[in-house]
């Protein structure tokens, strides 16, 4: 064995032993900052992709890569309207869900600001406990939109029940005497998942 080849074998031997004999504690803080530097940079593990998807000829949307449409079955035991939505959607847990839907009302395009605060109403009104997260009108893609962010609870009627608790981001716009809904909710334990997402998806809508 030449001199070179073995103190090479010496040198990997000594840092190998250097490796190995490092404290817990510092391996542990290491990790930690690694952390905290993904953190910092913004890097994000497993997000979430969208697809874009051209619900009628005038909307278009950005939906999770992930959900798929709800069968004509699960729409019926959702909505006892005779008018279905235009799209639903749900995520493989069914925990989560995403629709889109009109009505043809005495709304002007000009009244959005009074939409916004009837149905602000009609929200605290629905269920027995509300707080709202976030609430207004925002231009996004060139429309006006009145939205809320909130979470929601419905007591139970009897001691067999739970609570039904929901994170829900709505959306609402008047095009032409039509009003266009817009609604993403979820179980509110799927909130910290869910938040961001749903901002994404409303802020993708297009309305020609």
């Amino acid at each position: 064995m030449n001199l070179l080849r073995y103190t090479s074998m010496i040198l990997e031997d000594e840092l190998s032993c250097i490796v190995v004999v490092l404290p817990q504690s510092i391996i542990l803080k290491m990790r930690y900052l690694v952390i905290f530097t993904l953190l910092l940079s913004g890097v994000t593990v497993d997000a979430q992709k969208l697809v874009k998807k051209k619900l009628a000829d005038n909307i278009s949307i950005h939906v999770p890569d992930d959900f798929y449409p709800m069968t004509d079955e699960d729409k019926l035991q959702r909505y006892e309207s005779a008018r279905l939505p235009i799209a639903l959607y749900t995520d493989p847990e069914r925990l989560a869900e995403l629709g889109i839907n009109r009505s043809y009302t005495l709304w002007q395009d000009g009244d959005l600001e009074l939409l916004q605060q009837f149905y602000e109403s009609s929200i605290i009104e629905l269920y027995d406990k509300v707080e709202f997260v976030n609430k207004g009108i925002k231009n996004i893609n060139n429309h006006e939109f009145a939205y809320f962010e909130f979470e929601s609870v419905i007591y139970p009627e009897n001691d067999f029940q739970s609570n039904i608790a929901k994170y829900t981001y709505l959306m609402y716009a008047l095009e032409g005497g039509t009003t266009y809904l817009f609604n993403f909710t979820c179980e509110l334990r799927s909130k910290a998942k869910y938040q961001r997402i749903a901002k994404e998806i409303m802020e993708s809508i297009k309305m020609k």
